[in-house]
């Protein structure tokens, strides 16, 4: 084989090579900008030195929504960590709302503000939300992390945990994920009996199976139930569900 092609394809099998292992990182693209406005505990909106605008969520944390409980404090929390700041975001992908989802570091050097300990370092903002007991790690999404954060992640989290910080002074804390499910349920719940439809034909209208639709009719009916304290009489009546049905999702559980 010619010398001029061998060296040809040594240099296209390091540019594959290099390729897989860039794709195959958690974060492979980088982008800087000031924090201009915090959403939630998870979410913020920086603008970069061209003046775009970038909506950012966390990656690997999921921090209690603003109607929920330790909701304001999460958020007020992040932007105490980031507004007004120059942050990095390391991201690789978009979610489905086209938020950027990224890991967010923050520089402490040349900042008068920062701790010792973040004057030599970049402050992973993610990890700090879950040591302050107003974050979880999102377990769910836990292997789009390397390892080392998932690690660290899990850790902040147990020690929070036993720490009783912030949200973990609860017995019970309801995870976001399960919040807003319980939310859409009880709004698919409450149009479903203003439509005073069967069943059957609303989750036709949803294009849903029926027996899917009667699975989260239940669910939302028995979470109601439960956060409601009334007795069974009473909940039949201010909610509009027969007896019967609400005795046959009780006894399923």
């Amino acid at each position: 084989m010619p010398l001029n092609i061998k060296l040809f394809l040594t240099v296209l099998v390091f540019f594959l090579i290099s390729f897989l292992a860039l794709a195959s990182l958690p974060f492979a693209k980088t982008l800087q900008g000031k924090v201009v406005k915090v959403a939630d505990g998870d979410t913020i909106t920086i603008v970069d030195d061209r003046d775009f605008k970038y909506r950012v969520r966390l990656a690997g944390i999921d921090a209690p929504e603003n109607d929920q409980p330790y909701g304001k404090k999460s958020a007020k929390n992040l932007k105490w960590l980031v507004y007004g700041r120059k942050i990095t975001v390391e991201y690789s992908k978009y979610d489905r709302y086209g938020r950027i989802v990224g890991k967010i570091l923050v520089g402490g050097q040349g900042d008068m503000f920062c701790l010792a300990i973040d004057c030599v370092r970049n402050m992973d903002v993610g990890l700090e939300q879950i040591n302050a007991g107003i974050a979880w790690h999102y377990k769910h999404y836990q292997n789009k992390q390397s390892r080392a954060d998932r690690e660290l992640y899990s850790s902040a989290e147990q020690g929070a945990r036993k720490k009783k910080l912030g949200l973990w002074n609860d017995k019970k804390p309801t995870p976001p994920w399960k919040w807003r499910r319980d939310n859409k349920l009880e709004a698919l719940r409450k149009r479903f009996n203003e439509t005073k439809a069967k069943e059957k034909t609303y989750a036709l209208a949803l294009r849903m199976e029926p027996e899917q639709l009667k699975k989260y009719l239940d669910e939302a009916i028995w979470n109601a139930f439960k956060n409601s304290g009334l007795e069974e009489d009473e909940f039949v009546v201010e909610f509009g569900v027969p007896l019967e049905k609400l005795k046959s999702i009780l006894e399923g559980r």
